[in-house]
């Protein structure tokens, strides 16, 4: 919680309409859903000026709002929002997204003595860190995003930090896609347990290669305090030959800690060990690379002393987030949606289509967009993952993107220009008994053929 004069002092800023001493617990960046009782910071993010909806956010009621002093429509913005409300909070600062940085850093000093586990990689991140904190929360007010609004960015981060005082440790996701980023964010949250879970092919626009995508990830670790833990997942090349430093503890993890695995259509069994004591689990998940993410939520409850079956029961009851391999059914007609739309990099699709091809279905049919931010590296990826998808048994492969050009003339491809030219051809091609999967670029929107999906074929 902070008073406006606070926000104020914290950011070099100016209160320049309402009162010093207004409370402010909440806080959003996002450039919907407005709540009366949030603080608008409206951070420029993915080239989206938020600023845009600051006048949206005073309609629906917000307590107050950050802006740019430099803004094009200042003046405009400052009255009309008086007007429609004579009491909001206003603040003006040099530049929005290093104020919600610097708020950031003043909250985690206020709360320097509670935990955070910060979690890196190229894929499989927000599951992971998603599991990790349903079994920490069992026993400990935990924050964390569920929703993933993108907090892996340092202003989102921030955003998070504003109101870890509600809360016990922290659990938070700390992406990059360029050099000198992950060095912040490790200020931000001055972490007590590391995680590099992945290093793949994303952002190599700006980062160029592998090796210097585990080199920028590795500064997860520049402000590591407390524990000093950095655990890192040895099925990745990448990751296999790491050596433990002066600065932090160094732990592996792989799913060979578990055995007798079996993975059947839908369902995950196998054993391992929690406290010692051999444990068996079935679930319903789809994947074996869930084994290696519980393999690490298990270690990380045992670090923080969570209960045996608490950490049990957690993992029992875990299920992946929307967007990252998320199965959707309609037990009816058999019907099963694998929906894998949030994110893509030639790794994720290769472990998404993996698990596809093992699920029991009389036809199996892939949507696939494009993946992103690759820079030279576009060309080469996308035609990868062409000879990749020549190897499968796939009785249609639909595309959206300029980049599927380089997928090849495939026998069962179809290109098309719109999700609504595709989802016209769903509408006429999806049978009883049909497996989909669903794979894209976030900017590419496939959740609304997801969200088709759901309601046209009332799959849950």
């Amino acid at each position: 919680m902070y008073l406006l004069k606070e926000i104020e002092k914290y950011t070099n800023g100016k209160i320049i309409n309402g009162n010093p001493e207004t409370k402010i617990q909440k806080y959003s960046v996002l450039k919907e859903n407005h709540k009366p009782e949030e603080f608008f910071i409206p951070i420029l993010f993915r080239e989206i000026n938020r600023e845009d909806f600051i006048l949206d956010a005073v309609k629906a009621g917000t307590i107050g709002f950050m802006i740019n002093k430099a803004s094009k429509n200042y003046t405009k913005i400052i009255n009309q929002a008086k007007k429609i409300n004579p009491k909001i909070c206003i603040v003006e600062v040099d530049n929005v997204n290093e104020a919600i940085y610097k708020l950031g850093l003043e909250s985690r000093k206020r709360n320097l003595e509670k935990p955070i586990v910060a979690v890196t990689g190229s894929v499989g991140k927000t599951t992971l860190c998603s599991l990790i904190s349903q079994v920490l929360e069992t026993e400990i007010k935990v924050l964390h995003d569920f929703k993933n609004q993108n907090n892996n960015t340092r202003w989102h981060v921030a955003r998070d930090l504003l109101e870890f005082e509600n809360y016990d440790m922290a659990v938070i996701e700390q992406g990059i896609s360029e050099k000198n980023v992950m060095t912040k964010l490790s200020k931000l949250t001055k972490p007590s347990i590391c995680v590099i879970n992945s290093i793949g092919s994303q952002h190599l626009n700006n980062l160029k290669n592998k090796e210097t995508v585990l080199e920028e990830k590795l500064h997860i670790t520049d402000f590591i305090k407390d524990q000093k833990i950095l655990f890192v997942n040895t099925e990745d090349i990448y990751l296999q030959n790491l050596k433990e430093t002066s600065f932090y503890k160094l732990i592996q993890y792989n799913s060979k800690e578990a055995y007798e695995i079996e993975e059947q259509n839908g369902s995950l069994k196998f054993k391992t060990k929690i406290y010692g004591k051999e444990t068996e689990f079935m679930l319903n998940l789809y994947g074996k690379h869930h084994i290696t993410n519980i393999i690490l939520a298990i270690k990380i409850g045992e670090i923080y002393q969570i209960r045996y079956e608490n950490i049990v029961k957690a993992i029992q009851e875990f299920k992946p987030v929307d967007g990252r391999l998320k199965v959707l059914k309609n037990e009816t007609r058999e019907i099963i949606v694998m929906d894998d739309a949030y994110n893509f990099s030639i790794e994720a699709i290769k472990l998404g289509l993996e698990t596809a091809q093992k699920q029991k279905s009389k036809r199996k049919i892939a949507i696939i967009g494009e993946m992103s931010a690759l820079g030279d590296e576009a060309k080469k990826l996308h035609q990868e993952l062409g000879k990749y998808l020549e190897t499968l048994n796939l009785d249609s492969i639909y595309v959206i993107g300029n980049n599927t050009k380089y997928y090849g003339e495939l026998k069962s491809l179809k290109r098309f220009e719109t999700i609504e030219e595709l989802i016209k051809t769903l509408d006429t091609t999806i049978q009883d008994g049909d497996l989909i999967y669903i794979k894209a670029s976030n900017a590419q929107n496939f959740n609304k053929i997801v969200n088709y999906m759901k309601q046209r074929y009332e799959v849950k």
